[in-house]
């Protein structure tokens, strides 16, 4: 008999060769919950778990060649965009994403680290607030980048994350989901949508070196609504599957490592008032 094609994620974003971020682990962790992982390279980075050696951008002809290829044979019902490397790019994909409006998208703007350090230039934040942001269905920035977004000076507390995603709810008109990690001995994001605010926390673990965890957070939500979840129980998922792929992060003798997409989570969440949530441990 033959199988039914899964439901199809678009990835849109740069290759990182360590396999840790970017284009690689987000078909990791899309395959994970499921679906089938289409992707667009819009740069190729030569990087380590420890460090960028080197990168090289896609020219954006080619990076509309790709959509293109992508669009014309497979069911593409959800498009996450991650890091774009230059204005032109991010509007190549925004008048494409423009001209496919039933798609839902994911924008993860990647425009500053972990450690709040800038990724991007001040015009292409600009660019893809013009071009991305208004098409987003659901925006996952974390408390740096939502500071970049929202015309903060800094967000380092549960307080300025909420500030923040309203802010950026009221531009844009999508849900946003700033994530909070390092801040406490939990991990707290905090969502803001039609259905006004809330927090969602989980444990944190102990893995300081481990990267990718921001990639692998958007590609779970795109999963979870192509597999038709709706945006909150993606969302829930997303946290307890990152939480758990953390916890079970392979780690090198220096010290660095990444997430582990192979984990299996029974993602479930409580209601403890005032629009907080937490997120149950697996029991299976």
């Amino acid at each position: 008999m033959t199988r039914a094609f899964p439901p199809v994620c678009l990835t849109i974003g740069v290759s990182d060769s360590s396999g840790g971020s970017g284009i690689q682990a987000d078909i990791k962790a899309i395959a994970a919950q499921e679906c089938y992982a289409a992707s667009v390279v819009v740069g190729v980075i030569a990087q380590s778990f420890s460090g960028t050696k080197g990168s090289f951008q896609i020219p954006e002809s080619f990076v509309h060649t790709q959509l293109d290829a992508v669009i014309d044979e497979l069911p593409v019902k959800v498009v996450k965009v991650g890091m774009v490397p230059s204005v032109a790019t991010i509007r190549v994909i925004g008048r494409w994403l423009r001209e496919h409006p039933k798609l839902q998208v994911v924008v993860d703007p990647v425009a500053a680290d972990s450690r709040g350090i800038p990724i991007l230039q001040p015009e292409m934040v600009t660019a893809l607030c013009e071009e991305l942001m208004p098409r987003a269905t659901v925006t996952t920035p974390n408390r740096f980048e939502a500071a970049l977004l929202s015309g903060m000076e800094e967000c380092l507390s549960v307080e300025d994350m909420q500030q923040a995603a309203t802010t950026i709810f009221k531009r844009f008109g999508c849900p946003v989901v700033v994530t909070g990690g390092g801040l406490t001995d939990r991990t707290i994001d905090v969502l803001c949508g039609l259905d006004g605010v809330s927090h969602i926390d989980a444990p944190t673990h102990k893995r300081s070196k481990v990267h990718g965890a921001g990639c692998a957070h958007s590609a779970v939500i795109s999963a979870c609504l192509a597999r038709g979840l709706n945006l909150r129980d993606a969302i829930y998922h997303a946290k307890h599957y990152v939480s758990a792929a953390i916890a079970n992060a392979p780690v090198l003798e220096n010290g660095r490592g990444t997430l582990w997409h192979s984990v299996k989570v029974n993602a479930e969440a409580i209601n403890v008032g005032s629009g907080a949530y937490h997120i149950l441990p697996d029991r299976s």
